[in-house]
C-alpha cells in the first residue's frame, strides 16, 4: 500500500507548489516548520505531510473494505453491517464476501434501495469486525481531498487487497438519472469500484461510489465519478434495516415550466393539481420554492433531488417566496409508486439464436448504441460462455440473463474465426 500511495507524491508536490507563496496567504499546513524556507521547500514539506496523512488514513480504512462479487462494499459496524450498490448485490439475497487478507464470510442482503442504488447487507454471525465511521456529506465542499477504495477491474481478487486512489470533490448535488444528489469526484473510479467507499482525508465515510461518466466508447475512468452521499443513506438506514424495499419521497401535484428559472433563485411553480399533496400543503401557482428541510433549492431539478433524499412519508418543511413574503409550508412527502427500476429487465444488446448446425448460440444482430456494439460484438460471433457459465443453447442464455439486473457488468466469451474473445458487457435496460 505504501508504494501505491507514494506514487501520488509528485502530484501532491505539484498541488502544493501551486499554493500561495506568501505566508500570510498560505493555509495553516504551510505555516508549520521553518518560516524562512523557500516556497518550494514549504510545498514539498506540505506534500509529504499530506502523503503521510493519506497513507495513515488508508491503513485505517482498508481493513473495513468488502469484496462483493465483482464489486465493492464497506463495513459500517463491528457486527457485520455493510453498504454496497444495488447493481452490485441486488440480484440475489445471499453472497459470499471476502475481507482484505482473504477472510471469507457468508452475507445476506437485508434492505434494497433500487432507485438509490444501495443495498444494506449483513455478514452472518459477525462480531469484532473492522468498520468505518460515518461522516457528514452536507459539510463537504468542492475542492476537498477525498480517498476512494475499491476493486477496479477485479485487480484485488487475487491477493484481496483493494486499490486506493486520491482526488478531490469536483462538485456537489449532481443530478444524473437516479443519482439525484450525487457527489462528483475526480478520484479514480472504474468498473469494480461500484459499491466502494469515498472517504474524507481523515477517514470519514461520505459516500458510496456507484457511477462513472464514460467517453470514447471505453468504460473506464474519465475523471468523473459519482457517489451516493452518506447523509441520504442515513435517512433510509432505519427502513433498510427492517428489510425489504424502500421508496423515495416526492411532492405530487406541482407543475413546473419547461425552462429552469433563469436566475437559479428557486423552483417556480406553474400550476397545482387539484386534490394533490401540493394543494393540501398550501402551494400556489406562482410560488417560488427556495428551501426544503433546510436545503437550498435553486430549480425544480434540485427540488426533486432534495425530496428524493428522504423516504416517502417523511414530514418536511418547505419555504416558498410568494410575492414579497416568505411562507413556510409543512407536508408529508409522497412515496414513489414503486421503486424505480424494480420491474426493469436487462438487455444484452443483441439478438441471438441456436446455430443451424447445432454448434451452440450465434449472434444474429447487434443493437446500435448498445454496450455490446461499443465493445465490438459482431453478427456471426458464437457465444461460448456468459457470466462465467457455459452456454449451449439460446434458452440457456435467456435463462441466465433473466437472473441479472440491468446495468450489471458481466463477462462474455465469444468465438470468432476459431479464437476465444473475452468481453465485459454492461447490460442495458428494458423498461417494458
Amino acid at each position: 500500500m505504501t508504494s501505491l500511495i507514494r506514487c501520488l507524491t509528485s502530484a501532491l508536490v505539484a498541488i502544493a507548489l501551486a499554493l500561495p507563496a506568501r505566508a500570510e496567504d498560505a493555509p495553516p499546513l504551510l505555516l508549520e516548520g521553518d518560516h524562512h524556507a523557500g516556497a518550494e521547500d514549504d510545498a514539498l514539506k506540505a506534500a509529504l505531510r499530506l502523503e503521510k496523512l493519506i497513507e495513515s488514513t488508508a491503513a485505517r480504512v482498508v481493513p473495513a473494505f468488502v469484496f462483493v462479487g465483482g464489486g465493492s462494499g464497506v463495513l459500517i459496524s463491528s457486527d457485520g453491517w455493510f453498504l454496497t450498490n444495488h447493481h452490485v448485490a441486488g440480484e440475489r439475497p445471499d453472497w459470499q464476501v471476502t475481507l482484505p487478507g482473504g477472510f471469507i464470510y457468508k452475507a445476506e442482503v437485508v434492505g434494497y434501495d433500487v432507485s438509490g442504488d444501495i443495498c444494506l447487507c449483513k455478514i452472518k454471525n459477525a462480531k469484532d469486525l473492522p468498520y468505518v465511521e460515518l461522516g457528514d456529506s452536507d459539510v463537504i465542499r468542492p475542492g476537498e481531498g477525498v480517498i476512494a477504495v475499491g476493486n477496479p477491474f477485479m485487480l484485488g481478487s487475487m491477493d484481496f487487497q483493494p486499490t486506493v486512489s486520491f482526488g478531490v470533490v469536483s462538485a456537489m448535488h449532481r443530478f444524473q438519472q437516479n443519482y439525484a444528489d450525487a457527489i462528483q469526484t475526480d478520484a479514480a473510479v472504474n468498473p469494480g469500484n461500484s459499491g466502494g467507499p469515498l472517504f474524507t482525508i481523515d477517514g470519514k465515510l461520505i459516500g458510496i461510489n456507484g457511477r462513472i461518466d464514460t467517453r470514447f466508447r471505453n468504460r473506464v475512468n474519465t475523471g468523473i465519478g459519482l457517489a451516493i452521499p452518506i447523509n441520504q443513506i442515513k435517512n433510509f438506514m432505519r427502513v433498510l434495516k427492517k428489510g425489504g424495499y424502500v421508496r423515495h419521497g416526492r411532492i405530487e401535484g406541482l407543475q413546473f415550466p419547461q425552462q429552469l428559472h433563469p436566475e437559479g433563485a428557486g423552483a417556480l411553480v406553474q400550476g397545482i393539481l387539484p386534490g394533490s399533496t401540493a394543494e393540501k400543503a398550501g402551494f400556489k401557482a406562482g410560488d417560488l420554492v427556495t428551501e426544503v428541510e433546510g436545503y437550498r433549492v435553486h430549480n425544480q431539478l434540485r427540488l426533486t433531488g432534495v425530496c428524493y433524499t428522504f423516504p416517502g412519508g417523511t414530514e418536511v418543511k418547505a419555504k416558498v417566496r410568494r410575492g414579497d413574503e416568505t411562507v413556510e409550508l409543512t407536508l408529508k412527502l409522497d412515496s414513489e409508486s414503486k421503486p424505480r427500476a424494480a420491474d426493469w429487465k436487462p438487455k444484452l444488446g443483441m439478438t441471438y439464436g441456436d446455430a443451424e448446425d447445432g454448434s451452440g448460440v450465434v449472434v444474429e444482430k447487434v443493437t446500435k448504441d448498445s454496450d455490446a456494439a461499443r465493445k465490438g460484438v459482431k453478427p456471426g460471433d458464437r457465444v461460448k460462455s456468459f457470466n462465467g457459465a457455459p452456454v449451449a443453447t439460446a434458452k440457456d442464455l435467456r435463462n441466465a440473463l433473466k437472473k441479472l439486473q440491468p446495468r450489471k457488468i458481466v463477462p462474455l466469451v465469444l468465438v470468432r474465426d476459431g479464437k476465444d474473445l473475452d468481453f465485459e458487457i454492461e447490460l442495458g435496460v428494458d423498461k417494458g
